[in-house]
């Protein structure tokens, strides 16, 4: 790459101004948005109720929920798959995170769903498919992520190194004021 490229690159980047923000905070939908929405949401909420024990059951209505969403066109979500299951959000979480053996195969089928769902997410977060700050908070509530900083801690010993209790009591001894010596001067 020349200077000159480099040049003409910096020149559009300056070009390009950045969006108001009040127009990237707003909710951006369309005319039928909402009513689409919505008629998802009545369509999970009307699916009949399924056993949650039974594991074919749950199974099945996971590859329903998601079936639904590819056939509305809509972005499945960890709250959509509880209402599609018929059990909250927390429900969910608790199913995926639970190590019940007798529970195992519902909690396979919940974590696979989970992955889906996370997957999904970074992708649309990838390709700038979703607002990075609704992403950010949807991954940390849904999915476990955090943000870290790792912080290394050194010891401090203004003592020394590994000074024996006699020692230090000597050194304090040696070092403290008697009344004696204030009342010398």
């Amino acid at each position: 790459m020349t200077n000159e490229d480099i040049e003409v690159i910096g020149e559009n980047v300056v070009k390009h101004k950045r969006p108001k923000r009040s127009e990237n905070m707003s909710v951006q939908t369309e005319p039928g948005d909402n009513t689409k929405y919505i008629n998802n949401a009545l369509r999970l909420a009307d699916l009949p109720p399924i056993d949650t024990k039974n594991i074919s059951q749950l199974q099945e209505r996971i590859a329903e929920y998601f079936n639904i969403c590819s056939e509305e066109d809509m972005k499945p979500s960890v709250a959509g798959l509880a209402l599609a299951v018929g059990v909250s959000r927390k429900t969910i979480w608790e199913w995926s995170q639970g190590d019940d053996t007798e529970k195992s195969d519902r909690r396979n089928a919940i974590k696979k769903a989970y992955q889906i769902l996370n997957l999904m997410m970074e992708d649309y977060m990838q390709n700038g498919k979703i607002n990075p700050v609704s992403g950010i908070f949807l991954m940390k509530n849904n999915f476990g992520y955090a943000d870290k900083q790792e912080v290394v801690v050194t010891p401090n010993q203004p003592l020394g190194e590994g000074q024996e209790t006699e020692e230090i009591r000597q050194r304090y001894l040696e070092s403290a004021v008697t009344d004696d010596e204030n009342f010398e001067n």
